[in-house]
C-alpha cells in the first residue's frame, strides 16, 4: 500500500453556506489530492486517492478508529477456541445508495445489504480472474458462507490473530453480486457503476478537470458534516495557504502550533529513522561488522547528536504497528543489545578476520538529501571513518528514491525512515525471515497463536533476534502532524495509510 505523502495531501476548507454551526445548513470538507482517483473497486483499488473515497461511502464488518478495531455493520463476531471460525451477525436496517442511472436506482436505491454480500466480495478477492492485490492477505480463508440474511460464517485454514484488521480494510466492503453483473466489466469505475453503503455517497465525479463531490445520505438534522469536496491541488505551499486561511488543514512532519490560530493537532509515529543493511552483501553479512556500525547508530546513542534535537526510538517497530489492535509501543518495550557494551573496534575487526579481510568491501551509504537528520548522519560516516578506518562513499538522494533503490535491492547501507508493508508487527518481522532461521521459526509460530500473550512472546523474541543482530537498526521515530481548523470533530486518521475517515465528523 502507497504512503500518503506519495500520493495525496490533504486539506481543510470549511465553505459555509449558512454558518460553521452547519445547523439547517451545509458544511463541506474539501480535501485535496495530488491525483483524482480512478477506480473505486473495493476489492482491487489500492491508490491512495480511491481507499480515500472508498472509506467514506462504504461501511465495512470492522472499521479502524484511533488504531483500534471496532465493530461497524457487524453486530457481534465469535471466534471460535482453536481462532480458526469467526461467526459474524451483521446490523439489520443497512441500506445501498445509488446515483446513476433511473433504471439501476430504482432497482437498487435503498436495497438492504446482506451477509451474502460481504461473501460475495471476499470470493472476489480469492478469485484469480480478478486479480485483486489483496488475494495474499486473505489467502488462508478456506470457506466463507452466508447462513442467513444477517448472517455469516468464515472458516480459516490456520489461526490469523490479524484477521479482523483485515477485515477491516476496504478490501472486505461488500459487494452486491447482482448490480456487480450489471456493470458489465466496469464496476467502480465511474459514479453509474458504484454501490455503496456508507453515510456519504459519491455523487460526481470528474476525473478530467480534478474534482469530486461525497454527499450524505444521513437523514438526520445536527451538526453531522454534509459533504466531502475533493480537488487536484499543489502542495508545495500549504503552510503558508493555511496561514492566510487560504485552506484549514494539512499534514506535516514538525509540531509548532504556537504559530496557527483556531488549529487543532493529530501527532503520530508515522516511520522509524533507521540505518538499513543490505544483508544479501557479503560483508553485510556478517554480524559483527554490522555491530560494529550499528553502535554508533543505535538509539543516536553513541552518534554525538544533541538528543534534545532529536526523537529517540529503539524499538524496531513504528508506533503505527498495531497487534490486535493495540499499538506494539504500548505492548513491547526494547531492551538494549548486548553489543552496546562492547567495543565497536574489537567487533570490526573480529568480523573482517572471519571474512578473512582487513577492511571491508567498498560501500555506499545512501543519505537522505531531504531530511532533517542528514547533519546527525554525516556525522555518524564519519565517526566510522575515524575509529573504525572504514571509509564509504555517499550519495545523496530524495527518500523517495533511496526507497525505490532498497526494493530493487540496488544498495549496500541506507538511512531513512522505515515504514512497514502493513501495519502489523509482521510488516517489519517478515522483512528478515529470510535471513534468519530463528526469527522465520518464531514468526511462523506467532501467525499461528490463537491469543496475543502467546503472539506476543514469539514476536518480542523474534524482535529481539533482528534488535541483537543488529539486522535494522533503530535510531529515531518520524513524526507526522496533522493540523486542522478546531471547529471540525470526530476526524479519524488511520495512523498508518493517514486515511482521513469522516464519517463521524461533526462541524461546530
Amino acid at each position: 500500500m502507497k504512503k500518503l505523502f506519495s500520493l495525496i495531501y490533504i486539506l481543510i476548507l470549511c465553505t459555509v453556506l449558512t454558518g460553521c454551526s452547519s445547523a439547517g445548513g451545509i458544511s463541506t470538507f474539501t480535501v485535496g489530492v495530488e491525483k483524482m482517483g480512478t477506480n473505486f473497486d473495493p476489492q482491487i483499488a489500492t491508490d491512495n486517492s480511491d481507499l480515500l473515497v472508498l472509506t467514506n461511502v462504504y461501511d465495512g464488518l470492522f472499521e479502524k478508529q484511533d488504531g483500534q478495531i471496532v465493530k461497524n455493520t457487524a453486530e457481534s463476531c465469535d471466534i471460535s477456541a482453536d481462532g480458526k471460525t469467526y461467526t459474524i451477525t451483521i446490523k439489520q436496517g443497512n441500506l445501498y445508495h445509488y446515483k446513476g442511472d433511473k433504471e439501476r436506482r430504482d432497482a437498487f436505491e435503498g436495497v438492504e445489504v446482506k451477509a451474502k454480500d460481504y461473501v460475495f466480495a471476499i470470493q472476489r478477492i480469492l478469485d484469480p480472474k480478478t486479480h485483486s492485490p489483496y488475494t495474499e492477505s486473505f489467502s488462508n480463508v478456506e470457506s466463507i458462507v452466508a447462513t442467513g440474511d444477517y448472517s455469516l460464517v468464515i472458516k480459516l485454514k490456520k489461526p490469523d490473530f490479524n484477521f479482523t484488521d483485515k477485515l477491516a480494510s476496504t478490501a472486505a466492503y461488500p459487494c452486491n453480486r447482482e448490480f456487480f453483473a450489471t456493470c458489465t466489466g466496469a464496476y467502480g469505475l465511474s459514479v453509474d457503476n458504484i454501490l455503496s453503503n456508507g453515510p456519504f455517497k459519491l455523487n460526481y465525479l470528474d476525473s478530467e478537470n480534478g474534482n469530486a463531490t461525497i454527499v450524505s445520505t444521513r437523514r438526520e438534522d445536527g451538526d453531522k458534516l454534509s459533504r466531502i469536496r475533493l480537488i487536484e491541488v499543489e502542495s508545495d505551499n500549504f503552510p503558508t495557504a493555511y496561514q492566510n486561511d487560504e485552506i484549514s488543514g494539512f499534514f506535516a512532519y514538525s509540531a509548532d502550533n504556537n504559530r496557527y490560530e483556531n488549529t487543532a493537532v493529530m501527532e503520530y509515529e508515522s516511520a522509524n529513522i533507521s540505518l538499513v543493511f543490505n544483508l544479501s552483501k557479503p560483508v553485510l553479512a556478517n554480524d559483527n561488522i554490522r555491530k560494529a556500525l550499528a553502535w554508533y547508530a543505535w538509539g543516536f546513542e553513541n552518534s554525538g547528536a544533541n538528543k534534545n534535537a532529536v526523537t529517540v526510538h529503539t524499538s524496531i517497530f513504528p508506533g503505527t504497528v498495531t497487534l490486535a489492535g493495540k499499538y506494539m509501543t504500548d505492548l513491547y518495550t526494547p531492551v538494549q543489545p548486548a553489543y552496546m557494551a562492547a567495543q565497536p573496534e574489537e567487533m570490526m575487526n573480529s568480523g573482517l578476520a572471519q571474512m578473512g579481510k582487513t577492511r571491508m568491501d567498498p560501500c555506499t551509504v545512501l543519505m537522505p538529501s531531504d531530511s532533517m537528520y542528514t547533519l546527525i548522519y554525516e556525522n555518524i560516516n564519519q565517526l566510522w571513518q575515524k575509529n573504525l578506518g572504514q571509509f564509504f562513499t555517499i550519495e545523496y538522494l530524495p527518500v523517495s528514491q533511496i526507497k525505490q533503490r532498497i526494493a530493487k535491492g540496488e544498495f549496500d547501507m541506507a538511512f531513512l525512515p522505515v515504514s512497514p508493508d502493513n501495519d502489523t508487527p509482521y510488516g517489519i518481522l517478515d522483512m528478515f525471515t529470510a535471513f534468519d532461521n530463528d526469527v522465520s521459526a518464531l514468526v511462523n509460530s506467532a501467525k499461528g497463536q490463537t491469543n496475543q500473550t502467546n503472539a506476543l512472546a514469539d514476536i518480542t523474541a523474534a524482535a529481539e533476534i533482528v534488535n541483537e543482530k543488529a539486522m535494522i537498526v533503530p535510531m529515531g521515530s518520524e513524526k507526522t502532524v496533522f493540523y486542522y481548523r478546531n471547529y471540525f470533530h470526530n476526524i479519524y486518521i488511520d495512523p498508518f495509510t493517514s486515511i482521513i475517515n469522516l464519517k463521524y465528523t461533526t462541524v461546530k
